[in-house]
């Protein structure tokens, strides 16, 4: 092998050297890039889940008081009908007094 063609290969070689090393430092870029894209969507997600937490809770809240609520309806809601099965069957004065 001649020198002329020693030289060519190692100029090619530092020259491949040369590219991996520029590509590597673009893939160190868009990897820093899609890195904060990524923290970015996290960071989103985090706050949807925050969120929706906060509104299940208030859900959940508002579930039980409706249930408090429709426990002293039907308990009251069977004292009506307590009263007007009496008046009905006669036990509730139904004297007429006219």
């Amino acid at each position: 092998m001649s020198n002329e063609e020693m030289n060519k290969k190692m100029e090619f070689i530092i020259e491949q050297q040369a590219k991996f090393a520029a590509d590597m430092e673009i893939m160190r870029e868009v990897q820093a890039k899609d890195a904060e894209l990524l923290k970015d969507a996290v960071i989103g997600v985090v706050g949807i889940v925050g969120s929706l937490t906060q509104a299940q809770m208030r859900t959940e809240e508002s579930i039980r008081l409706l249930t408090e609520s429709q426990a002293r309806t039907d308990e009251r809601l069977n004292i009506f009908v307590n009263i007007v099965e009496r008046y009905i069957s006669g036990n509730g004065g139904s004297e007429s007094h006219a």
